[in-house]
């Protein structure tokens, strides 16, 4: 991976102890960032996150418990440190059959994966400095649309517009909002048995072949925050193989 020097920067990574979140925060305090690592519920996870870093590591680490749907959580966080740079990571996945996707799961999925990006871009905006980054975590989903998880796929593509919207009122003070675009990437969020059919599933489907890793996520996430980016803004970056090119 393209190192990268973050700093003196202080970064936000909401959903940051798990998958595509964890990965971006380790490239980040690779990069030498101070990083600010939120979770909602699995403490469990949240302890292996935190023991599984060095010892310098974990002192440029401040890991909170807080829900991004809250508005009194996500307006502590800026509260707390001078956040320079933002990736909204946090995310509900939750797939089934669309007749039994209930009022109450489509509206925690919007609540937390397009009001929480709302919310923190909203203080980021107010408090943030001439200069900052933010980076949302879309899907390919929410470029092409999903059976299995509508609600999801809704929450990217709106979160997609959301992007552009917030690049155009950043701009002002110069701060520049992106999108990245995962497509099939390996985590923890499949089991074994999934994780093998995907495989092969993308052999088949993915022009190249084979699924993603969610460092290659984290290197496209880093590029966006950083000074190589710097005339880049509203872009939705596609992070998928070759899957979809829109």
């Amino acid at each position: 991976m393209i190192s990268f020097d973050f700093q003196q920067k202080v970064a936000l990574v909401t959903g940051g102890t798990k998958g595509i979140g964890r990965a971006i925060v380790m490239a980040l305090l690779q990069g030498r960032a101070r990083v600010v690592v939120t979770y909602s519920s699995d403490d469990v996870a949240a302890d292996a996150f935190l023991q599984s870093l060095t010892a310098e590591n974990k002192q440029r680490v401040n890991l909170l418990k807080s829900d991004v749907a809250s508005r009194q959580d996500v307006r502590s966080l800026f509260e707390k440190e001078p956040i320079t740079l933002v990736v909204n990571n946090a995310g509900i996945l939750k797939q089934g059959d669309f007749q039994d996707l209930t009022d109450e799961q489509w509206d925690r999925t919007l609540a937390v994966n397009l009001k929480g990006p709302f919310m923190v871009g909203q203080e980021f905006l107010k408090h943030g400095p001439k200069g900052g980054a933010m980076v949302n975590i879309s899907s390919i989903g929410g470029q092409t649309g999903g059976s299995k998880a509508p609600d999801y796929a809704a929450s990217k593509a709106a979160l997609i517009s959301l992007t552009r919207s917030l690049a155009r009122l950043g701009s002002a003070r110069n701060i520049r909002v992106n999108a990245v675009a995962p497509g099939w990437i390996k985590t923890d969020i499949f089991s074994d048995e999934q994780l093998v059919n995907l495989q092969q599933e993308a052999a088949k489907v993915i022009p190249m072949g084979r699924l993603g890793m969610p460092e290659e996520i984290a290197g496209s996430v880093l590029f966006l925050l950083s000074g190589q980016a710097s005339y880049i803004t509203g872009h939705c970056l596609n992070v998928n193989g070759g899957l979809h090119f829109g």
